[in-house]
């Protein structure tokens, strides 16, 4: 029996990762079928999913379309729908705009129709990019390659959440560091006011892991940064390692 366990252990990374977009879909739409409560952490999730299916998006359209109004003074259930409309941003799917449009003149929801607005063409241009399974590493968990994926993206913005799953995750696969560490030490000296709060989250990231072995590169960065809210970001950053 311990054989057995042993292998599973091995296996179920592999297995997660093979899985399709497809399957994750039907595994999306299957959360948002269910328990509702179970929604907008799922849904800040798809924030990071790389996922586009109308499929997946009209179930949680047709959420906030059949729960829609909830008295105000239901606070949790107002949050679970201003998370279905800003879902619907992540989608990256135009059909979705005369929904968002018609919470812009809710006080309750206006800010995060506009949110989800203004994501939507981002987000068409992100989500082939998060989920690209070509670039897949099948020894990394799905978690890992995204992550990966948008770090090594072109956009800084996309960098930016990459760099914040770092934060907030804290992935233990090494490649997912060592790539953020590459692409922090490429990007800092040329850092300006068009970019420097997504570097600072890389800067952050890294500080957060609290590994002696990424001391040299935020120090670096806080004695070379031309930038001085890099540089003063870096600093900070040193201030999470362990006091030597």
């Amino acid at each position: 029996m311990r054989a057995v366990a042993l292998l599973l252990s091995l296996l179920l990374p592999l297995l997660a990762t093979a899985a399709t977009i497809d399957e994750e879909v039907e595994q999306h739409i299957a959360i948002f079928r269910g328990d509702k409560w179970q929604h907008p952490s799922a849904a800040e999730g798809l924030a990071w999913k790389g996922l586009s299916d109308p499929r997946l998006y009209d179930v949680i359209e047709e959420r906030l379309r059949n729960d829609y109004p909830v008295p105000r003074e239901a606070k949790r259930e107002r949050q679970r729908l201003a998370w279905y409309i800003r879902a619907l941003g992540f989608s990256g799917q135009d059909k979705y705009v005369p929904t968002l449009q018609r919470f812009l003149d809710d006080r309750d929801y206006n800010s995060y129709a506009r949110h989800a607005l203004k994501d939507l063409p981002d987000y068409r241009n992100w989500n082939p990019i998060i989920s690209d399974r070509k670039s897949f590493d099948p020894k990394l968990s799905d978690q890992a390659n995204r992550i990966l994926n948008m770090l090594r993206a072109t956009d800084f913005r996309l960098k930016e959440i990459g760099a914040k799953r770092v934060y907030f995750e804290r992935p233990e696969e090494p490649a997912v560091l060592d790539a953020l560490v590459k692409e922090l030490l490429a990007a800092y000296q040329g850092a300006d006011s068009s970019n420097n709060d997504e570097i600072a989250w890389m800067i952050k990231a890294l500080g957060a892991t609290r590994n002696e072995k990424y001391r040299p590169v935020v120090q670096e960065v806080a004695d070379k940064a031309l930038d001085a809210k890099i540089a003063r970001h870096a600093r900070t950053a040193l201030d999470a390692f362990p006091k030597r």
